[in-house]
């Protein structure tokens, strides 16, 4: 009789210890995929401005930049202008 109430004892235990541990998992778990998402949200953060980057990029690329004969300077044309001129207000 000591024998059953010494494995039930010892059952029980592990049985706690095994809970514990999947609730200890379940936690890090949460807090992985918490981590993840964040992270997703960075990095859908940092294409958007690379995008946003890239366009600008492409747009300077477009400017028409000739040299100015008189000075050896270079003027640029209109739109390039408007553009600096847009982005300083």
């Amino acid at each position: 009789m000591g024998m059953i109430a010494h494995l039930q004892e010892e059952k029980a235990a592990v049985l706690m210890e095994a809970k514990q541990f999947q609730q200890v998992v379940e936690q890090k778990s949460m807090h992985d995929q918490e981590a993840i998402e964040g992270l997703r949200e960075v990095i859908a953060r940092i294409e958007k401005e690379k995008c946003e980057l890239e366009e600008e990029n492409e747009f300077y690329r477009s400017i028409e930049v000739t040299p100015c004969a008189d000075r050896g300077e270079h003027t640029c044309s209109k739109h390039a202008v408007a553009y600096r001129t847009f982005l300083l207000c």
